[in-house]
Formats: structure tokens, C-alpha cells, sequence
């Protein structure tokens, strides 16, 4: 009898037998369930399933390795990688890997030049959707959508964003020629970093954004046709086609003073943390990680959870079957690049996020702040012993 058991607690005791994995998620998507529910009836594989949030994630994975009832396979965001010093991640084998996958995923599951992740889902990218009510055609360039803010009604928003989240900064960082690690050290001490930085917080100083509306602020207010603009991700497309029906139009972002802003790009990927790929339930777990690369479920990504596939076969057929919404979805993947998996990377958000919080308030200039930053990212890295 298959079954999957959801809960809270990471490290539940579970009675185990033949075909049991214990499989920890940060997935919070209503829908995630539902989706390995049928990769369980697919399988005849038992699946105890329990949801762990991003934060607490490095202190389980420690005490995971000090447990007897382990978690078998992880599936988290590819730059969770960096947390392998702690995990002791598996290291993919080739032939685990499916002809079908999109290649380019696999950049993003690599850490110190080993693959250590399986790539199940691909994108997680932000985009430019618009209510085709108040915004008559697509926007080339950040300027055209400031320009419009004069033939909104009084009661909507121009646009909007998680503006104190960092993933959504990142594109702002780009268009100025800007990037968090370069050479595997933190660049937070740059020209670009201190021009981005007044640029985007300009914008709130101009009432084109509010940087006080957070995640769901912004997404409550475009669903109720309360904004104009909004950057997402591919994964609201379809809360925003229920919401808006034919007044959504979705695009890649736009240019900035004539350069690309270029959102991260990343992937959810399966990890095998103190080496389970190689333990005593290892034919379990490489059935269960072919599976979810093949077609079947690949399929399912995108019907249940909204998600792009990295099966480049299903990806065809979803192009034909959908329409150009989703082809606009995996099109907009060529103005990307692929986040960093690397345990720098995980200091240097927390710490990006201190400096942008720090020259908003009006604590620290530009300058200061990239010195702030990089000071405090660099000793971080030192303290941690990261490579």
C-alpha cells in the first residue's frame, strides 16, 4: 500500500521497510502532495514526505547526520547545495542521469565541478506580467513603464514587487553590470552594487514602487487588479490566469537604460545527504530519481505545481499543447543565468540583505554600504572555514 505522510517534524520516526524513502522538502506549494502521491502510486514506492523551511534547513542537515532514522533524499533549491560540507551529498553518476534532461540544468547542480544534485525542475525566474486593462502593449525598456504611471487610475499601483526580498534585486544588479560572486568571492563592494542599490531604492523615493509591500501584499494587489505591473515568477502564472483571465499578459523583463536586466535562473534538484545514494537503500533511491525524470512525471511538474520540466521532450509538447504563454515562460530561461551553488552564496544573501535594508533606511550611503557589506560577507566566510 503506497501512502505519503505529511507533517512538520523533519526527523518523525518512521517503521521502515523495502520500499520506504524518507524524503524531506522546502516546497511549500499546496499542490507538492499531490504530486508525489502519484509518483508513489507510479512506483510502489512508500514516500514519507515532511516539509522543512529554507532557514532550518543547514541545522537539520547536521543533526541528520547524527540519527539513525535518516532522511534518504532531499529536494531543495540548487544553491542549497553549498550546504554539502554539512550533508556529505552523493555524487551523481552519469548514468543517473536521463538523456532527456535539459544539460543546461545540470550547471546549476554542480559544486566545487562535482554533480551532486539531480535536476527535476527548471526556471523559478522571474518575469514581467501586466493587466492588458490598463497596459495596451508589451514595455521594452524600465523607462516605458515609468512613463505610464500617469494613465493609471488613481487606485493602482504602477507596479509592484517583493521589493525587501533579494531574488528581486538581482535583475536590477545585472542591468548595471553587477554580480553577488565573481571568481567564487563576494563582489558586494562595486560600482555597479552602489548604482543599483540608488536606483532601486530612487524608485521607492519616487513612488513607482512601494517597498513595503511585501510577497503577498504585491501578489494580492495584482490579483485584484489593484496593479498594473508585477514581477513574478513562471510558478504565479496560474493564480494570475484565474484572477485576471484575458486581461494577463506575461513577458521577460525589460531592459535597463539599454542593458538586459537578467534574472536568476535556478533549479529544484534531489540530494542524497550522508551518501544515501551509495547506502543500504540506494536501489530504492535510483529508482525513485530515474522516475522523476521521466516523462510521466515530468509531466505532472507542470499540471500539478505549475513548474517547468526539465525533460526536454515533455518541454516540446507542452510548447505545442499550451501556447505562447508557456513558450514565453521558456523562452524568457535565455535571459537568465544560473544562480551560484556554492556556500558562499548563502552568506552572501543573508548579508545582501542587511546592506539593502541598511542604505534604505538612510543609515549607510552607497559606498558605505558596499563596504559594510563586503567586510561583514568576508569575515562571515572566514569564521564558516567556506572554500
Amino acid at each position: 500500500m503506497q501512502q505519503i505522510v505529511w507533517g512538520l517534524l523533519f526527523f518523525a520516526v518512521f517503521n521502515s521497510h523495502a520500499k520506504t524513502i524518507n524524503l524531506a522538502h522546502t516546497m511549500k506549494h499546496e499542490n507538492f502532495s499531490q504530486l508525489f502521491g502519484k509518483l508513489a502510486e507510479q512506483s510502489g514506492l512508500t514516500i514519507h514526505s515532511v516539509f522543512v523551511d529554507q532557514k532550518a534547513l543547514k541545522v537539520r542537515l547536521v543533526q541528520n547526520a547524527h540519527t539513525s532514522n535518516m532522511t534518504d533524499v532531499i529536494i531543495v533549491p540548487a544553491d542549497h547545495l553549498g550546504l554539502s560540507e554539512y550533508a556529505n551529498f552523493s555524487e551523481i553518476p552519469a548514468s543517473l542521469i536521463a538523456e532527456t534532461t535539459d544539460k543546461r540544468t545540470l550547471d546549476t547542480a554542480r559544486v566545487s565541478g562535482k554533480l551532486i544534485g539531480i535536476p527535476i525542475i527548471q526556471g523559478n525566474h522571474l518575469l514581467l506580467f501586466y493587466n492588458s486593462k490598463f497596459i495596451k502593449s508589451p514595455v521594452t525598456d524600465w523607462q516605458d513603464i515609468e512613463k505610464l504611471k500617469p494613465t493609471l487610475p488613481s487606485h493602482v499601483k504602477l507596479i509592484t514587487w517583493s521589493f525587501m526580498e533579494m531574488y528581486w534585486f538581482i535583475p536590477f544588479l545585472s542591468a548595471f553590470e553587477g554580480n553577488l560572486i565573481a571568481d567564487g568571492q563576494a563582489q558586494l563592494n562595486t560600482p555597479s552594487m552602489h548604482d543599483a542599490l540608488r536606483f532601486v531604492w530612487g524608485l521607492n523615493a519616487r513612488d513607482i514602487v512601494d517597498s513595503q509591500c511585501d510577497y503577498a501584499c504585491s501578489h494580492q494587489a495584482f490579483q485584484q487588479q489593484k496593479a498594473a505591473f508585477i514581477v513574478n515568477g513562471a510558478w504565479a502564472l496560474n493564480t494570475y490566469q484565474q484572477a485576471l483571465g484575458e486581461n494577463l499578459s506575461v513577458q521577460p523583463l525589460p531592459s535597463l537604460n539599454g542593458r538586459v536586466m537578467q534574472p536568476y535562473y535556478s533549479t529544484f534538484v534531489l540530494a542524497f545527504p550522508n551518501d544515501s545514494l551509495n547506502g543500504p537503500n540506494k536501489d530504492n533511491l535510483r529508482k525513485f530519481a530515474k522516475l522523476a525524470q521521466e516523462a510521466s512525471f515530468q509531466r505532472l511538474i507542470w499540471q500539478e505545481i505549475s513548474d517547468i520540466p526539465v525533460n526536454i521532450e515533455v518541454l516540446e509538447h507542452l510548447k505545442n499543447e499550451q501556447g505562447t504563454v508557456f513558450g514565453t515562460l521558456v523562452d524568457a530561461l535565455k535571459e537568465t543565468k544560473p544562480m551560484p551553488s556554492t556556500a558562499t552564496m548563502i552568506i552572501v544573501w543573508e548579508v545582501l540583505n542587511k546592506g539593502f535594508s541598511r542604505f534604505g533606511s538612510g543609515a549607510l550611503t552607497a559606498e558605505q554600504t558596499g563596504q559594510f557589506m563586503q567586510g561583514l560577507a568576508e569575515r562571515s566566510i572566514a569564521n564558516d572555514g567556506v572554500q
